[in-house]
């Protein structure tokens, strides 16, 4: 407990080492703390991170085939999250949304449990728990409270808390108490007790007064009253009852000190047998042992025969981190919780309507043109805007969905749930069928609508746009995961997708030669032409007019497509258009990669 900035949230970091520390050390069961044991750690954050769009149940089945090892089966796992949906009073809401500020969802008091849920399922040894009842009203925060102390008892774990101003009810089921004041320890010790430690320094309290507002109003009060409190605390550490294992050093010290005043080296067995290399002057007399108080003797034993087996428990090898599951379960299961998370997303109701709309928009206003040169600027209107259309929507949809998923993924990379390539691969593939849906939807109503000629025609020119898709979608993706401020990546992407369009080839050709460079930088201008060579060679030809402007058109009917092509300035063949557009998709998905693996990694 202690006021806001005491500290509280730093010392959870610490103590579930994702804080460096300046200096110290943190020991679990006198093991110094490595990957291996943070596995038995869970940590659950105050704020509510989530996938909106999943269930609950499905959030802990997903969390469960995840985090729990290989070695349980399916029907296991799922066993296991019927237990904690049952331990934490989640059944009536199991089918219930998590939901956000727009959607309606899980309650407040759900989203916390559910986020206890998540963690639990890991079966860990220690809970670190930052402010749970924080945005709860009273019946809701007992009630959590009441859930988590239950569950302490009934499964044998440790459970540690930050409360910021808990009700005397909540106050009153936490065994021990930690008051922090400044950043320093006002008490520490049973919370049944603290009452009499500030009676002992003059501070009473007032008959049926909440014991957690009292000390409050204490710690934060004049600067004396504050130094009162943390030099009682001080000296509360030489007292007896106090926790061997915080002691102060000096103290320590002063408990291993013999008669001779000789200061032992607690680094060193007392018992030859388990330390070879023990010397007789460090060894302290049965009589020295036997004076020591029950406590300070437990902890020199324990500590000593630690220390003679360090080398083996904690090496290197053995706080080697393993991950839960193999980089196959992790893919399966990341890939079908993407297309499960993204497709009320992406293939929403309104973009159904959008897309077909649009794709009757198109189709009517370039219904059945003609095959002559008159209609040409038209026909590759249609391929332009099919295009930068697409293009723009995947970019700024991956763009704009990215932001919010990024803090679920970090969270869980943070508890080591999996490997951040087998999410990258998964989402990249999770995704792929969701993205090429409405383009191909858009593309099968539109383009018969222009004339159909020819199914190689046609599936080629549904390639070309597809691949244009996920290529926009790549950089959308890139910048979204670089740019950690969404008006930053929306002025670069708006920037880039301007220029792509402006180079793409249609909307200006006589370009000056100074920026003729940019066009090889814009993705619309390789697919923009790859559906021109395909369309105009493969297709039905353009046949020229009476006053055409192709020179070509003097001595022939039609005009080739080399001839279009030259019009709009340098150009590529088909194969060389495609290897560009490839190489544009394997270079942002790779870089995207590389800002989250070694730039974005969550602190």
């Amino acid at each position: 407990m202690g006021p806001s900035g005491c500290g509280k949230t730093t010392l959870l970091n610490c103590l579930s080492g994702r804080l460096r520390l300046d200096s110290g050390h943190i020991y679990l069961n006198r093991d110094q703390l490595c990957k291996r044991w943070k596995r038995k750690i869970c940590y659950v954050l105050q704020q509510d991170i989530f996938f909106p769009d999943l269930t609950l149940r499905q959030t802990l089945e997903y969390t469960a085939r995840l985090r729990l090892p290989d070695t349980m089966s399916h029907s296991q796992k799922m066993q296991y999250v019927d237990h904690i949906i049952d331990v934490l009073e989640l059944g009536p809401c199991q089918d219930t949304i998590i939901g956000d500020y727009i959607k309606r969802g899980l309650s407040g008091g759900e989203k916390k449990r559910a986020n206890i849920a998540c963690e639990l399922l890991t079966n860990p040894s220690l809970m670190l728990l930052d402010e749970p009842t924080s945005g709860l009203d009273s019946y809701a925060a007992f009630n959590l409270m009441t859930t988590l102390k239950r569950y302490a008892v009934s499964e044998g774990k440790t459970v540690v808390v930050t409360l910021h101003q808990p009700s005397s009810q909540i106050f009153h089921l936490c065994d021990k108490l930690l008051l922090l004041c400044g950043g320093q320890t006002a008490y520490f010790g049973d919370t049944c007790k603290v009452v009499d430690f500030f009676a002992n320094v003059g501070l009473h309290i007032m008959p049926h007064y909440n014991p957690a507002d009292f000390i409050l109003e204490q710690v934060k009060g004049s600067s004396e009253v504050r130094q009162k409190i943390i030099a009682a605390a001080r000296d509360a550490r030489e007292a007896k009852d106090y926790p061997v294992e915080l002691h102060d050093c000096i103290y320590l010290q002063e408990k291993f000190m013999d008669t001779s005043g000789r200061v032992m080296d607690p680094t060193h067995h007392p018992f030859p047998h388990l330390d070879p290399g023990m010397t007789n002057s460090n060894l302290p007399s049965e009589d020295m042992l036997n004076s020591m108080e029950p406590d300070v003797r437990r902890l020199w034993l324990d500590t000593h025969s630690h220390a003679s087996s360090s080398s083996s428990e904690t090496s290197d090898s053995d706080c080697y981190f393993s991950w839960p599951t193999s980089f196959w379960t992790q893919f399966k299961v990341l890939s079908q919780r993407n297309f499960q998370e993204a497709r009320p997303r992406m293939l929403s109701k309104l973009n159904w309507v959008q897309t077909i709309g649009l794709g009757l928009m198109a189709g009517l206003l370039w219904f059945q043109l003609e095959r002559r040169e008159e209609a040409l600027h038209d026909i590759q209107g249609w391929m332009f805007f099919s295009t930068t259309y697409w293009m723009l929507f995947a970019h700024f949809g991956a763009l704009s969905s990215f932001p919010p998923e990024r803090e679920v993924i970090n969270k869980e990379r943070q508890s080591g749930a999996y490997r951040l390539s087998a999410y990258y691969l998964a989402k990249m593939v999770g995704e792929l069928p969701l993205t090429v849906t409405l383009p191909a939807i858009y593309h099968v109503i539109s383009y018969p609508m222009l004339g159909f000629h020819s199914p190689v025609v046609f599936f080629t020119l549904l390639g070309f746009l597809l691949l244009n898709t996920i290529v926009a979608q790549s950089v959308g993706f890139f910048i979204g995961a670089a740019c950690m401020d969404m008006q930053v990546s929306i002025t670069i992407s708006a920037l880039y997708t301007l220029a792509t369009q402006l180079f793409g080839g249609y909307l200006a050709t006589n370009i000056p030669a100074w920026l003729t460079w940019m066009r090889y930088l814009s993705m619309v201008h390789y697919a923009y032409q790859n559906m021109q060579i395909v369309e105009f060679s493969d297709g039905l030809p353009i046949m020229c007019s009476n006053t055409s402007k192709f020179p070509i058109c003097a001595d022939s009917s039609h005009i080739p497509v080399s001839a279009i092509l030259e019009a709009q300035g340098p150009h590529l063949p088909l194969w060389a258009n495609t290897c560009v557009l490839v190489a544009f998709l394997l270079v942002f998905r790779l870089l995207g990669y590389v800002v989250l693996r070694y730039f974005r990694t969550p602190k």
